[in-house]
């Protein structure tokens, strides 16, 4: 089935009316709209515009307020935490977001926290957002694990934890920032719900049965009581389990989805801008020098096929899978066009 292709700017409309007839207000809908949009323009469909379907069931159904605002707080010594107040967690985090770059460019660094909110979308984001502010960035939590069962810890079986993502930043070269965003699994549990809506298995054997078989089957997972792998095994469990203690033990439980910790450093309070880029730029081009390996063209760094897509698809148009278009017409169609009255 061939790809229907939409403009940026039709897309970030389209969504935004659906957003707005689910609730929320133009603003807040708007910037939902716009990260979502975001996230198909850099290939990450997972984080894109299919979740209005997921966004939409957890307005209607109360999971989450569409109304909700985010507020800015302190707790007795003086940490700043972002209350999302229930609603989705873009707006919470794109507040926390300039909280913490201002704080960062007065101090040198900063923390903030986000707490209650959502889901937040592609965390690249809003490592992006520091990175083209000159500063490096480490973002990390999860939560509400009783709820979100899809990591299976190391060496067992049942699912336990989130997939609790981690971002990190830092300040890039003419090619865009440097980004590493990724899941603690071995994928995300977007990525399964892209795989099954195309009809298509995972790209590689990412998940186990429900009797710890790997597989690549999403079903094997949605719907059939499996769980997603940690991804580097151990390793990746540590970091899921690290990111649901600062989520639940340290931020709370108290939250619709996800509780959040971004940490941010100014870079240029350590040395100049000019040595900073001039050390980016020979590191990255030192990776890029590697000879590629058997099934590989050349070498990238990570953030930088993103941003190569991107300059592509604002061009060209965003490829949406037709299953998913169809999902999508229907669900504006729904949204947006007046009830009939009986005659």
């Amino acid at each position: 089935m061939t790809d229907v292709v939409v403009s940026a700017d039709v897309l970030t409309s389209f969504a935004s009316e659906i957003l707005r007839a689910v609730g929320c207000d133009e603003d807040i809908a708007d910037a939902i709209a716009s990260h979502l949009v975001g996230s198909d323009l850099r290939g990450v469909h997972s984080h894109g515009t299919m979740r209005l379907t997921q966004y939409e069931k957890q307005a209607s159904s109360g999971y989450l307020d569409p109304t909700g605002r985010p507020r800015v707080e302190q707790t007795g010594r003086g940490a700043v935490v972002i209350q999302g107040n229930a609603g989705f967690g873009h707006p919470a985090m794109n507040l926390a977001m300039t909280e913490a770059m201002t704080l960062a460019k007065e101090r040198g660094s900063s923390v903030v926290a986000v707490t209650n909110c959502g889901h937040t979308g592609r965390l690249g984001h809003y490592a992006e957002m520091a990175a083209t502010a000159g500063l490096a960035s480490i973002i990390g939590g999860g939560g509400r694990r009783e709820h979100w069962r899809q990591v299976a810890p190391y060496g067992g079986v049942e699912a336990k934890l989130p997939t609790n993502p981690w971002a990190f930043g830092f300040p890039g070269t003419g090619d865009g920032p440097i980004i590493a965003d990724f899941a603690t699994g071995m994928t995300s549990g977007g990525k399964a719900q892209e795989a099954r809506k195309r009809g298509q298995p995972m790209e590689g054997v990412f998940l186990q049965t429900s009797e710890g078989v790997p597989t690549n089957d999403p079903n094997a997972y949605l719907r059939d009581g499996g769980a997603i792998r940690p991804f580097a095994g151990a390793r990746g469990y540590g970091m899921g389990l690290i990111a649901e203690l600062l989520a639940t033990a340290m931020l709370g439980t108290e939250t619709v989805e996800c509780n959040w910790v971004i940490v941010l450093i100014d870079v240029a309070a350590y040395r100049s801008s000019d040595e900073i880029s001039e050390m980016v730029s020979e590191i990255v081009d030192d990776m890029r020098s590697t000879r590629p390996a058997p099934g590989f063209d050349r070498v990238q760094v990570p953030g930088q096929r993103e941003h190569f897509i991107m300059t592509e698809r604002l061009k060209n148009g965003i490829p949406i899978h037709p299953a998913v278009w169809s999902e999508l017409q229907d669900l504006h169609s729904r949204l947006t066009t007046p009830a009939q009255e009986d005659s």
